[in-house]
């Protein structure tokens, strides 16, 4: 089911504003600052429920304490609204005529986004390298994100317990501290798990994926950098055992230093450490792999085809991925947003110019 169209209002720079979507490819052009990344922002926001540029509170424009979006498809139309109420950020939605403060995971479209940061993570830090698999996963899996959160707060938890040593009895601290090992290691090996199933599948898709962009036959792997692997039986006992093992040491440094927030995955391209080794091409390329990977995955975990939102991801490509990308898209309803394009990219194509 196609967007038709979105009002924006005090959204960002877009102070009154309504655009028209093709059913296949809208391109989005104008200088930098025009507001054209807004546009895919307001998408997301009221098909997935969050902003992806950070805080939902800079989406209201400045001066101003309330933004409205307005999307439609077909005879139906979503709104969402946010305010500023005593300081604080309010959401709301209305979706087939009820309201709510958060979109259920049932109510989310299946919407990629290529965005030019993501494309520039494999020379990026560790922890926007997790980022990014967990991101994919959570789209895929409603339930990955409620597992991150709440490994996030037991760590957070834990953390602070290990600086506490020394104002407590040893024996009630390793206590306590075992309690919360336990729920690391519960909700540590769930992530580890999912990390490794979906580079698993990532190995046995990639290369084709970015062959078919380069026209000419690569391989592409992956490798979770971590202290256990997909074979290992009993996953959570292990990781309990690890955090016992470093309990004193992580009480001397004040963190947790083993777990699924210690992680990273090396990416290789052609037996090669891609980060180290690729050109900035080909690390484009295979960024545009693991996107084209999550368009296959979503259409199979939702039973549609996804939205495809390209925020200027053409920058640093040539002629020939630009074509085969476009053509991996085929079939999808696509948004993208540039400075200018080439004229072949024009062909067929809804253009709106923003200045």
């Amino acid at each position: 089911m196609p967007i038709r169209s979105i009002s924006l209002l005090n959204v960002r720079s877009h102070e009154l504003s309504n655009y028209e979507f093709a059913d296949t490819i809208t391109l989005i052009l104008g200088p930098n600052g025009t507001g054209k990344t807004t546009i895919l922002e307001a998408l997301y926001l009221l098909l997935r429920g969050t902003s992806f540029r950070g805080r939902d509170r800079d989406m209201i424009a400045h001066t101003e304490v309330r933004s409205v979006i307005k999307l439609t498809y077909d005879d139906e139309e979503r709104r969402g609204e946010l305010r500023v109420t005593d300081g604080k950020i309010a959401k709301e939605f209305v979706i087939e005529d009820r309201k709510t403060a958060r979109i259920a995971a049932e109510a989310r479209w299946p919407i990629v986004l290529f965005e030019p940061d993501e494309l520039r993570l494999l020379t990026s830090s560790p922890q926007r390298r997790r980022d990014f698999i967990d991101g994919v996963i959570a789209r895929l899996s409603p339930t990955y994100s409620a597992v991150l959160n709440r490994y996030q707060r037991t760590l957070l938890q834990r953390n602070e317990l290990l600086k506490q040593l020394e104002n407590m009895n040893e024996s009630d601290w390793e206590a306590h501290l075992f309690a919360w090992d336990v729920k690391l290691s519960e909700l540590g090996a769930t992530i580890i798990k999912a990390r490794l199933n979906f580079l698993k599948h990532s190995n046995e898709h990639l290369s084709r994926l970015y062959s078919s962009m380069a026209s000419a036959e690569h391989i592409v792997t992956t490798s979770y950098v971590g202290p256990f692997t997909i074979s290992n039986d009993n996953l959570q006992q292990l990781l309990l055992n690890r955090l016992e093992a470093l309990r004193k040491q992580d009480a001397l440094r004040g963190y947790t230093s083993t777990g699924p927030h210690r992680d990273d995955i090396t990416i290789y391209l052609d037996g090669h450490a891609a980060g180290e080794s690729a050109s900035r091409g080909e690390l484009r390329t295979i960024m545009l792999a693991f996107k084209l990977l999550e368009v296959e995955l979503q259409a199979h975990h939702s039973g549609k085809k996804p939205l495809i939102l390209l925020d200027d991801v053409f920058s640093e490509l040539d002629i020939i991925r630009e074509q085969h990308l476009m053509k991996a898209l085929e079939g999808y309803q696509t948004i993208i947003t540039a400075t200018d394009l080439r004229e072949e990219l024009k062909v067929n194509a809804t253009i709106i110019k923003l200045s």
